[in-house]
């Protein structure tokens, strides 16, 4: 998305910290025109998330049903910014599984505490993994097609 500011603030929120951080900005933003990238500090365009997830100690992402889904399975407690109604619910029931927090500001120091608050407090991490452990033993796309075709079996 076409978020400079945005993207700026996830920079300025980060720098001096020793924390790897990968931002990806899309296909609407010159990289070039980010500015005060600190060494610790990685732009893309697109990134393999699965990859970025499975070593990820936060997610700062829209909330996506997706991209929160991923979160979610890999055990990385998520930081919230929901762009529409649909990520916004999303959002809030993620919160009220105690497995992320929604930013409640964009600023660089709003942005750089709920990092701090879901990295440093273990009760993100634990409920997180409840809900990665409950993901794991659903049995995924295979079981989900069998109770699909239970149900239509039944009719």
């Amino acid at each position: 998305n076409d978020m400079l500011p945005l993207y700026q603030a996830y920079i300025e929120a980060v720098k001096d910290t020793h924390w790897q951080v990968i931002l990806s900005v899309g296909d609407q933003v010159d990289a070039g025109k980010l500015q005060k990238l600190s060494e610790n500090v990685f732009v893309h365009s697109t990134v393999d998330q699965i990859a970025v997830l499975e070593k990820a100690d936060a997610f700062l992402t829209h909330c996506g049903m997706n991209s929160a889904s991923e979160g979610l399975y890999f055990g990385v407690p998520l930081v919230m910014l929901p762009q529409t109604s649909e990520q916004g619910g999303v959002a809030a029931r993620v919160e009220q599984l105690g497995a992320g927090l929604r930013l409640k500001k964009t600023t660089p120091e709003a942005i750089r505490g709920t990092l701090e608050t879901v990295m440093n407090d273990p009760s993100y991490r634990d409920d997180v993994k409840k809900i990665a452990e409950s993901f794991r033993a659903s049995g995924g796309a295979k079981a989900a097609a069998d109770c699909i075709e239970d149900c239509l079996r039944a009719k």
